[in-house]
């Protein structure tokens, strides 16, 4: 029989109880395949912790209180891989042997889930399959338990208001700018909220993308008295408060193409609210956007979004929060940008009256892009372009939002990231790309190379970027 998980909408989803028990047996399937190994902290700390154990749920070796694991994963007294390795046989295929892991390791698991949700396409037990195994969201689940027992730590309200915190910092961006980047207050930061100081952040435009898209367009007729191709553009906080360029590149290379663009303000996808457990904050800006978004679906907009994190949450995540008929109509409606792009190219719909020649890019595949299983649609698209030689790095950023800006995971982001850095460096390309604004922060804090999002490379080679 089928196993489905609950709905955040049902009174099953918020019961501790329930909870445990879906997370004991999601983590014995886990453990008894171990495919996902490599993917991220999360699943080395679970089988280090379970490898550990000894039949009474001690340490092997050791007495007293069952086996802790360290930020990083690590089961907190070493045993010889020889001996570890030796227990494996016994521990796995043992229907209780989650019933001896202590609750702080599941409570590591989930703190060292990051959301890039590169297990889901690889796991083998994901719906359809009877187990029905969906990894992060039985960890966001986790988290919206905690916040709605113990609140949202101070930490995650402030990382998880992204649309407030640009709202300031743009009121006066050159002075939130330096005043966000002196070292003193980079340290007060880390001590008081835990970012850290070390960790690039988003600069404040000078100018908010909605502000340039009113000049460019003060009056609009509506939507459904405007025939041929229309789309309505899901900007993403990061284009809106500090990458505006991304918009710009986005908007006018659609007109270009002869495509009637729309921009109405829009609230944030959710997902910083849901890294940090806020079910409610998240719902609640779900409902605003699509009830902004499906009048213009109803007048037979496509919506295209240039951010990977919220085209999937387009697409995937509003239906499962709502519940509503008009979430799943937003969805059917949703495309990420450059995948939109990319189909104009397959119909012979694309303009290729190109005049800039764009040079060797090493792109950068965001994982929720990867996730969304749509191929390789930006890469495909620099390929076509003037003078383009592009290498495909296909690593993981370890930044995924929120986690990779706290002081706690810091480190581990930076340690993960690795593989990315050197695919990169190995490319020895002119120009970095990726579409994912916050892996943008990781490559350029520790390259110190510029990096752009595919769309403003196709924005270039139309000689659009005056």
């Amino acid at each position: 029989m089928s196993i489905s998980s609950p709905s955040p909408r049902d009174e099953a989803y918020w019961s501790r109880d329930l909870l445990v028990a879906e997370e004991r047996r999601v983590f014995e399937i886990c453990n008894g395949c171990r495919l996902c190994f490599n993917l991220c902290p999360s699943f080395p700390a679970l089988f280090d912790a379970i490898d550990a154990l000894d039949p009474t749920g001690h340490l092997v070796g050791e007495s007293g209180p069952p086996a802790e694991v360290d930020a990083l994963g690590n089961h907190a007294h070493a045993t010889s891989g020889a001996h570890a390795a030796s227990m494996r046989d016994d521990v796995m295929g043992q229907a209780d042997a989650l019933e001896r892991l202590p609750a702080s390791v599941s409570q590591r698991v989930v703190d060292l889930c990051y959301q890039c949700k590169l297990c889901d396409p690889i796991c083998p037990y994901t719906p359809p399959h009877e187990f029905a195994v969906d990894f992060p969201r039985l960890m966001l689940r986790h988290r919206a338990i905690d916040a709605r027992e113990r609140g949202v730590p101070l930490q995650d309200r402030i990382l998880g208001e992204p649309d407030l915190i640009g709202r300031i910092g743009t009121i006066a961006p050159s002075i939130a700018n330096a005043v966000t980047n002196l070292r003193a207050n980079r340290v007060v930061m880390d001590w008081t909220v835990g970012i850290h100081r070390d960790r690039q952040l988003p600069q404040f435009a000078d100018e908010t993308f909605l502000a340039w898209f009113g000049r460019r367009h003060p009056l609009q007729p509506p939507p459904g008295a405007v025939a041929g191709p229309k789309v309505v553009l899901f900007y993403t906080c990061s284009v809106q408060w500090n990458e505006p360029q991304v918009g710009r590149a986005a908007v006018e290379v659609l007109e270009h193409n002869g495509i009637t663009v729309y921009a109405p303000e829009m609230r944030c996808c959710g997902m910083p609210a849901l890294d940090g457990g806020d079910v409610p904050r998240a719902t609640e800006w779900a409902r605003h956007n699509v009830e902004r978004l499906l009048p213009y679906v109803e007048a037979g907009c496509t919506i295209v979004s240039p951010g990977p994190t919220c085209s999937f949450m387009l697409r995937r995540e509003w239906q499962d929060y709502l519940g509503t008929e008009a979430a799943e109509r937003i969805a059917a409606a949703s495309y990420d940008l450059m995948e939109f792009l990319f189909n104009l190219r397959k119909h012979g719909k694309l303009r290729e009256d190109y005049t800039t020649e764009v040079g060797s890019v090493a792109y950068h595949l965001p994982c929720h892009l990867k996730v969304q299983k749509i191929g390789f649609r930006s890469r495909d698209i620099l390929k076509k372009l003037p003078g383009a030689t592009v290498s495909l790095v296909d690593q993981c950023s370890c930044m995924d939002g929120t986690w990779g800006m706290k002081s706690e995971f810091y480190e581990l982001s930076k340690k993960g990231s690795k593989k990315l850095m050197d695919g990169l460096a190995n490319a020895k390309a002119d120009t970095y790309s990726s579409d994912c604004l916050i892996a943008k922060l990781q490559i350029e804090e520790q390259s110190g190379k510029p990096v752009k999002h595919p769309i403003e490379l196709l924005w270039k080679a139309y000689g659009l970027d005056r």
